[in-house]
Formats: structure tokens, C-alpha cells, sequence
């Protein structure tokens, strides 16, 4: 009877230890750099968390100092898929890999974050990030773009509940035709109100003003004296405006969001991202 009891304790125990690589495969923070302690790990799978509950969106950090030949951005879309990583049939979620040997990073997108970061939201994310990244702050690179995955997933949910929502991107590229008749024409009123002003100024200032016949009361003694003329370019404003293309090499988004994502190819799945280097 002891034999069977202990044969059960042993059994168990060997079942217990066989699900220990089963909490393994749900690590996130893949540090292979060491660029991040323990605190801050901690807090960084917290984000997966809410990112996980609140959006169905996975995510995950890879650091490296090697990535063996490979393309930054085909080192890490082949980790993604060995291992198994993103939600759902479509493996959804994200992954941000740092590559210190070649001091590049990558965004890169799966299932459905592949319509939520577009190439536009995917450009200012990585914008946000990378002075964080030159200076060495790691922590708060990958602090900011969690907060823009966050802030975005939440745009792009009220755009699909929302029939009438126009999306940031939409509102500042798709109606261009539009605010430019508004802008022209509410600078042809303000020319006319400014001009109007100052012709009624002027012509207040001049009403005792008495004209001479002789030219000469109008010269100042001494003669005129021009001073060098210059040109003064006041201001300028340059917009650059992404052109969403329209060809095999994208994955469009639903409507006006974003303008489309350029997607490539991994381990059979079909990815989206951006980034560059610091």
C-alpha cells in the first residue's frame, strides 16, 4: 500500500515538473542583450497583460546582439512564429525586436495588428522611441511604444464601433481638398478685414491733411537715403502627406485608417512593421 502511495507522489511530481516548460512558453521579454533588470521585466509583462486582456493583441520584446546573418526584421518574424507566439487563428500581436550588433530595431505586426499599425502609425511610433533608444534609456523606448500600441488599438476600436468617427489619419490626410477651400477662403476674408481696417485708419489719420502744390514740401531735407534691401522669409510650414499605394505588397486597413501596411513574408504567415536604426 506504501509502495502505490509513494508510486502516486512520484507520479505526480512528474507531471508537475512536465508543465514547467508550458509557463516557459508563455515568456514575453526575451533578453538576450541584457539590457533590462529584473524590476523592469516585471513590468514589461504587466503591459503584455493589459495588452493581451483589453485589445487580444500579444506582444513581446527580443533583444539581441546577433541576429545570425538575417535581416533584423526576418530574425524576428521567424522567432515570432518558432515560438508561437500572437492570439488567436491569425496569431495576433505584436513583437519589437532590438538588435545592438547592428543598432537597428524593428516593429513588426501579425494578424490583425497588421490593420491596427499601419505604415503611418507604425512611423510615428517609432519616431516617439528612437531618441530614447540612442541615449540608452531602453526602458523608456519600450515604455513609450507600449503606450502607443495601447493609445492606437484604442483609436482603432472606436473607429470599427463608429461609423461616424474619422480616424487621426483622416483627419489630417483624407479631407486635404476640403481644408484647403476653407483655409483659402478664410484668408481671402481676412486680407479683406485687414485691409478694410487699415484703409479707415489711415484715412481717420489724414483728415486735417491739406495737399500742397509745390512737390518739393513733400522731400525731407537732406535728401532720401534707401537701406539695404533684404528679403525676410517670415515662416514656412512643410507637410509631408504617406501616399497609401495600392499594389500586392499591402495589406490595407478598413477605410480612411492609416493608409495601408507593407507586409512581408515569415515562416508561411504574412507580416507588417517598420523601424530603422539608432
Amino acid at each position: 500500500m506504501m509502495k502505490k502511495k509513494l508510486l502516486v507522489c512520484l507520479t505526480m511530481l512528474c507531471m508537475l515538473f512536465s508543465v514547467v516548460p508550458a509557463f516557459a512558453a508563455e515568456q514575453r521579454v526575451f533578453d538576450y542583450a541584457d539590457l533590462i533588470d529584473e524590476a523592469d521585466e516585471e513590468e514589461m509583462n504587466l503591459w503584455v497583460e493589459d495588452m493581451q486582456e483589453n485589445w487580444g493583441l500579444d506582444l513581446a520584446f527580443l533583444t539581441t546582439n546577433d541576429t545570425e546573418g538575417k535581416s533584423v526584421q526576418q530574425y524576428g518574424s521567424d522567432f515570432y512564429v518558432e515560438q508561437n507566439l500572437g492570439l488567436g487563428e491569425n496569431y495576433d500581436g505584436v513583437i519589437f525586436v532590438l538588435d545592438m550588433g547592428s543598432r537597428e530595431g524593428q516593429i513588426i505586426t501579425c494578424g490583425k495588428a497588421i490593420d491596427i499599425y499601419t505604415d503611418y502609425y507604425i512611423d510615428k511610433m517609432w519616431d516617439n522611441m528612437v531618441g530614447y533608444l540612442s541615449e540608452g534609456d531602453y526602458y523608456w523606448a519600450f515604455f513609450t511604444l507600449y503606450c502607443d500600441l495601447d493609445y492606437y488599438a484604442g483609436e482603432y476600436q472606436e473607429y470599427l464601433t463608429n461609423p461616424d468617427y474619422i480616424s487621426p489619419y483622416a483627419s489630417a490626410h483624407m479631407n486635404k481638398g476640403t481644408k484647403l477651400a476653407v483655409l483659402l477662403a478664410s484668408s481671402a476674408v481676412m486680407s479683406l478685414v485687414i485691409a478694410f481696417i487699415g484703409t479707415r485708419m489711415e484715412k481717420g489719420k489724414n483728415n486735417n491733411v491739406r495737399p500742397y502744390t509745390d512737390g518739393r514740401a513733400y522731400l525731407k531735407e537732406g535728401g532720401c537715403h534707401f537701406k539695404k534691401n533684404r528679403d525676410t522669409f517670415a515662416s514656412t510650414h512643410t507637410s509631408i502627406v504617406p501616399i497609401p499605394r495600392d499594389d500586392d505588397h499591402h495589406h490595407g486597413g478598413r477605410g480612411s485608417w492609416g493608409g495601408g501596411s507593407s507586409t512581408f513574408s515569415g515562416g508561411g504567415r504574412s507580416f507588417g512593421g517598420g523601424g530603422g536604426k539608432f
